[in-house]
Formats: structure tokens, C-alpha cells, sequence
């Protein structure tokens, strides 16, 4: 008996860890860029979920049903945990640094027992399999089976899976497109096969759901033996309670739910933005460039000044050209040396910089203007340039008043898929920018985003070794890259835009020296660099904002007040300026003392070592 025992536990320990072994190694084979605490990070996420497939193997054992009858539990359940991971990955391998689907693992091994233990615990209620309960779980495993198999055919037509982007553009079809689309993409043929192919699945699944019951149900009395129905349904409420939130992150549906959201924000923000844009009023300066100029706004990412040789970092030369152009010419080029990020976050950051919403007042992103909307009034034509990615995110705030320019391109949407893309990848787009027009120009980088190893071309590597991972040194020349990007910007805008203008500053700041953290953002993570370049012609013409903004250099600020400060270097007045927020005006009323971050919740005051690395 012992020995029949051990046994049969030996075939379970090798079930749960060929369960187990199997989702390690598909996350692990089709991630890019995952760091080593991600991949910990999965071994205790999966554990769990061997454990209860395991569980569900057992139990249906242990009733004596027979084990074909599981195969298409188990076809679902392998379909979801390889399915988008690998789709996803020969999709993008050549051109994406970080790719990290794990929902969908652990969705299949959660959603493959979940179906087995709701079976024998209505066999056990039942005592029975009824047409009902086979018909009920056809349709279900049918609509289970549903995902997996369009995204495989969208993979094959496409050779690229759903994302945000792609799910936008669905839900905003309406039936006649949607009629229109598959006609022309499939035919008639094509939708009847489909049609015909579905309902011989389903038909196919309810016939693999008859079975005979084992005596072992039958002879189950609720009344005299409650621990088979209370264990099943402890494992049943367990698995329904997490399903919902797994679910939500498999590939293909979080990119549904971000599209939605995306959507639906964006009809917020439609809805009063162009009545509030109709009404803005601004007055703009008497004095006016010689000719047709351009001003340029660039939003760095996770650029912490402290890392920064432009603000003293002597690790290494980080940021040679800003450190020599406020070296050699601080008349032009201005240094502001306590400016620090809202929140720690770009999303965040970025809704309160672009926007009039900022820590210190009660304004919904939805009802607020935008300065891309200060621009337009301003008499400039509008251009958006990013390098952020859209296809498999939907950064809803920042992507909404993008939208709003007149010109907008993110560079991976006429990207070739056979390489990673990098900040210097938007130089080109400043070539079509009409030099007879007075542009206003916004150019949101990648910078020195997470896994800085993939933000610089190989060739481009300073202080570490190419192609090596290296937190510190990569984080530093991925600095040193973007330095050189925003040199070249300056220089082609300088003599063939008529430059007058260009402001740097970061959406939030990092540290490599340590792991990123979503609460209690310390305060070096806070940290970013604030640097303005004003050409001769704009100093001469606007002589108090100058002599403001050089005053203010060594001003504590907080950029969810960039808005304000647009304005000023813009030269326009309106009732939706408030100067007290505009580090350009004499009215500045903030200080130290008085300045909040981390979405208010602390004071700058008690960042007792700014200039410290820790």
C-alpha cells in the first residue's frame, strides 16, 4: 500500500513541476529585457498556479473520470499560456527592448482549473452529467478557445499581434465598417468558413463533455461527508477571486481595457476641450520676432539631474555639450538648479506639466487647457514628435493633448521592424517642419527610460562596454546619448529654424543605484534637470522675462507648473495663466517652504540632501 502510494505521489510531483518548469520557461524564452527580480518575481507567481493545476489533475483522478475527457481543458489552457507570449515576441524581438507578458501564463493554468473543479463540483451536486452542464462548458471552453485563435489569425495576416492601437481602431468601427472590413479583408467565404468553424467547435466540445459518473460521485452524501464540496468550493472562490485581475492583463484584453479607457477619456476631454479652446482668450506681446521662428519644448524621460555633469555629477561626463553650453555661454543657456518632477511616475508628471492641472489646484485633466492650446493661440503652428511607444499602451493623458497639434509622429509607427528604435530617430522629422511658419515644437524622448541598455545604439556607448548590463553605466550613457540628441536638435533648429527658444526638462528622475519603487518616492527620483536656451534676438526683444528667468535660476520649482511657464516664455496673458505659477514673472509666489511633490503628499523643504546620491 505504501509503495502504491508513493507512487502515485511521485506522477503528481512530476506533473506539478513539468507544469511548473513549462510557464518558467515560456516567460523566460519569450521575454526581452527582463531583469533578474522579474523572473524571481514570476517563480513565486506560477508556484501557485502548479499547485492548483496539480490539484484539479488529482481530483479528476481521484473520481475515477477518464482522462481524454480533460484534453480540451488542457488544449485551452496550453493555448492561453503560449499563445500571445510567443506571437508577441517573434512580433516584436527586433525592435523592442522589453517584453514581459506573464498574465496570460498564468491565466491559462488558473482558467484550465478553474474548469475542472466547477465540473466535479456540479457532478457532485448533480450526481449526473446533463446536457445542460455539456452544452454550458462547450460554450465556454468554445469562447476560451475564441482569443487565442484570432489572435492567431490576426499574427498571420498582420504577422503582428492586437495592441492598444489596433483595439482603438476596432471599437471605434461602427457595424458597417466592421461589415466593410471583413468583406473586403476575408469575403463571404471566408466569414461563412469562420461561422461554420466556430459552431463545429462548440458542437465538438459538448460531445467531448459527455461522460459516464464514477460510483465515487454518486456516492458522495452532502449531508454526511460535506469536505469534498467545501474543498472545492474554497478552491473555486480562491481562483475567481484573482481570474478577473488575470485576465485583465492577458495580452489581448489589456489592450482592449486600455483602448476603452483611452476612449472614454478621450471623450471626456473632447467634450469640454473644444468649447474651452473656442473661448481661451490671449493677448499676446506688441514685440514680434523679425521673421518667422521657432520655439522647441523637449520632455526628457527618468533624467535625474544629480546624474547629470551639466549639474556637477562627477562620476563621469554625462552631459558634455550642456555642461560646456552653460560653461561657456550661461547668458543663453540657463541652468535652473532645484526643479523637481510632481510624481515619480510619467503619466502622472506628464498631465500636470502639459496641462493647467497641477498639485496646487482642483482642476480635472478632462476640463483642462493644454499648452499645445497656449501655442495655437499664440499664432504657432503645432508639431508633436515622440519616441514613447503607443502600439501596446495607452498613455491616455499624455497622447490626448499630443493629439491636439497640428502635426503629430511617433516614431515607431513608421518604424522599420527589423531593429530598436532610438531618441536620434526623431531628427529626421525636424526636416519637414516649414521654417516660413512660426513652429512651436514638442519632442518627447525615451531618454534614460528602464533597461537604459536598449536606449543608445552600441556604437554610441561611453563608459560601459557595449552590449553589457550594467545599471550605472548604462544609465550614464544613456544620458550621454540624449545629450547628443538635444545637441542636434539645437543645431538644426538653430540654422534652419530661426531658433529662438528650448526648454529641457524631465517627466520625472531616477536612480540606478537602485530599484524603482511606485510608493514613497524618495526624493532623488524627484530630482530633474530644468535647462533653457533664449536666442539673442528673443533676450533683446523680451529683456524682463530674461532677466526673470536668471533671477530665478537658483528658484525652487516643481514642473506640473511647466504650463504656466510656456505661457511666459510665449509672451501671451490669459485668464487661464496664473502668474503666481509662472517662473518667468515676478509674481512667482512659490519657494522652498512652499513647494509640494509627489502629488502633494510631501514638501520639498525636507529634501535635507539635494545634491546627495543615495
Amino acid at each position: 500500500m505504501k509503495k502504491y502510494v508513493l507512487k502515485i505521489d511521485k506522477k503528481y510531483f512530476i506533473f506539478f513541476l513539468s507544469t511548473y518548469l513549462l510557464m518558467l520557461s515560456v516567460f523566460f524564452f519569450t521575454s526581452i529585457g527582463t531583469e533578474s527580480y522579474r523572473f524571481f518575481l514570476n517563480m513565486r507567481r506560477y508556484f501557485p498556479v502548479a499547485v492548483v493545476v496539480t490539484l484539479a489533475f488529482f481530483y479528476w483522478n481521484y473520481y475515477d473520470f477518464p482522462i481524454k475527457k480533460i484534453l480540451p481543458d488542457c488544449f485551452i489552457g496550453i493555448a492561453w499560456i503560449l499563445t500571445h507570449n510567443i506571437l508577441d515576441y517573434f512580433a516584436y524581438r527586433n525592435v523592442s527592448t522589453n517584453i514581459n507578458n506573464f498574465f496570460d501564463i498564468a491565466f491559462g493554468g488558473y482558467v484550465f482549473s478553474l474548469l475542472i473543479f466547477l465540473r466535479i463540483f456540479l457532478y457532485l451536486v448533480f450526481k449526473r452529467s446533463s446536457k445542460f452542464i455539456n452544452f454550458m462548458f462547450g460554450f465556454i471552453q468554445t469562447i476560451l478557445l475564441l482569443i487565442p485563435l484570432i489572435e492567431l489569425s490576426y499574427f498571420s495576416y498582420y504577422y503582428t499581434t492586437i495592441s492598444t492601437a489596433a483595439s482603438i481602431a476596432f471599437l471605434q468601427s461602427n457595424p458597417n465598417e466592421v461589415k466593410e472590413y471583413l468583406l473586403q479583408n476575408i469575403g463571404v467565404l471566408g466569414i461563412f468558413c469562420f461561422i461554420v468553424g466556430v459552431s463545429l467547435l462548440c458542437i465538438f466540445l459538448i460531445r467531448q463533455n459527455k461522460l459516464e459518473i464514477s460510483s465515487k460521485i454518486t456516492s458522495v452524501d452532502f449531508r454526511k461527508n460535506r469536505k469534498p464540496f467545501l474543498v472545492l468550493l474554497v478552491l473555486i472562490f480562491s481562483i475567481s477571486i484573482y481570474l478577473p485581475k488575470c485576465f485583465a492583463g492577458t495580452g489581448v484584453i489589456h489592450s482592449m481595457l486600455g483602448a476603452k479607457q483611452y476612449l472614454d477619456n478621450a471623450k471626456k476631454f473632447e467634450k469640454y476641450h473644444k468649447e474651452k479652446f473656442n473661448q481661451l482668450q490671449v493677448i499676446t506681446s506688441a514685440n514680434k520676432f523679425a521673421k518667422p521662428s521657432t520655439i522647441i519644448l523637449v520632455i526628457g524621460e527618468s533624467a535625474g539631474r544629480n546624474f547629470m555633469s551639466a549639474y556637477g555629477y562627477s562620476g563621469n561626463d554625462t552631459t558634455p555639450w550642456l555642461r560646456q553650453s552653460i560653461e561657456n555661454d550661461g547668458t543663453h543657456f540657463l541652468r535652473f538648479n532645484h526643479a523637481y518632477s510632481s510624481y515619480g511616475s510619467t503619466i502622472q508628471s506628464l498631465e500636470r506639466a502639459l496641462t493647467e492641472k497641477n498639485q496646487y489646484n482642483n482642476k480635472e485633466f478632462s476640463q483642462s487647457l493644454t499648452i499645445i492650446d497656449l501655442a495655437k493661440k499664440a499664432g504657432y503652428k503645432t508639431y508633436w514628435f515622440s519616441n514613447q511607444s503607443v502600439k501596446n499602451t495607452a498613455d491616455t493623458p499624455i497622447q490626448l493633448v499630443a493629439r491636439t497639434a497640428d502635426v503629430t509622429h511617433w516614431v515607431e509607427d513608421g518604424a522599420e521592424r527589423n531593429r530598436v528604435l532610438y531618441d536620434g530617430d526623431l531628427l529626421p522629422y525636424l526636416k519637414g517642419v516649414n521654417a516660413n511658419e512660426n513652429n512651436f515644437i514638442v519632442l518627447h524622448v525615451m531618454g534614460s527610460h528602464e533597461l537604459t541598455l536598449h536606449r543608445f545604439p552600441p556604437e554610441f556607448t561611453r563608459f560601459g562596454t557595449a552590449g553589457v548590463f550594467d545599471l550605472v553605466s548604462n544609465y550614464e550613457d544613456s544620458m550621454a546619448y540624449d545629450d547628443w540628441v538635444l545637441q542636434q536638435i539645437f543645431l538644426y533648429a538653430k540654422d534652419n529654424l530661426n531658433l529662438q527658444a528650448m526648454i529641457f526638462f524631465s517627466d520625472h528622475g531616477a536612480n540606478p543605484y537602485r530599484k524603482r519603487v511606485a510608493d514613497n518616492i524618495p526624493f532623488i527620483n524627484l530630482r530633474i534637470p530644468l535647462i533653457i536656451y533664449l536666442s539673442d534676438e528673443y533676450e533683446k526683444l523680451y529683456p524682463q522675462t530674461t532677466s526673470i528667468l536668471k533671477k530665478h535660476e537658483n528658484q525652487y520649482f516643481t514642473n506640473d507648473l511647466m504650463y504656466e511657464l510656456i505661457g511666459g516664455i510665449l509672451q501671451i496673458k490669459s485668464d487661464h495663466l496664473d502668474e503666481k505659477n509662472n517662473l518667468s514673472s515676478e509674481k512667482f509666489q512659490f519657494t522652498r517652504d512652499t513647494l509640494k511633490t509627489d502629488l502633494g503628499r510631501k514638501n520639498i523643504k525636507d529634501d535635507y540632501n539635494e545634491d546627495k546620491i543615495e
